[in-house]
């Protein structure tokens, strides 16, 4: 982020200027740069891919944009993640549940993470079979 953008956002946070004169000061900075604002996250999903030989398949695509102001969903997805697999994955030190949104986003933002998977895990559960977890932005 940039110093003006910053400023605005402060002059917005102390309620020096609407979110709406701050959107403007901003296009306007864009415009001035020759920067098209356009948000990382814009056409990008947060995809949940669950598959394997017994389990039901779970295929969940979240845009970014959508998770950026409804972060409580991806804890809801994980909960379709079949619980051995969740305790795999908890034994290698993953835990979704505690997965910070905001700060995943952050780094999105700032494109400290790139398309590469966030999670890939490989469980033989002797219940379901093998079963697989992978999560990544796409």
């Amino acid at each position: 982020m940039n110093n003006e953008t910053i400023k605005v956002l402060e002059m917005i946070q102390e309620g020096k200027i609407s979110a709406i004169e701050g959107a403007e000061l901003l296009k306007a900075f864009n415009e001035d740069s020759g920067v098209k604002a356009v948000a990382p996250w814009d056409g990008r999903f947060l995809r949940v891919r669950v598959s394997g030989d017994k389990v039901k398949k779970v295929n969940v695509n979240i845009p970014l944009k959508l998770l950026k102001v409804f972060s409580s969903l991806a804890v809801m997805c994980m909960k379709l993640i079949p619980e051995e697999a969740r305790r795999e994955m908890e034994k290698k030190g993953i835990d979704l549940a505690s997965i910070d949104i905001e700060e995943l986003l952050l780094l999105i933002e700032q494109g400290l993470v790139s398309d590469e998977k966030l999670v890939d895990i490989d469980v033989d559960d002797p219940d379901e079979g093998k079963v697989r977890v992978e999560v990544y932005v796409e």
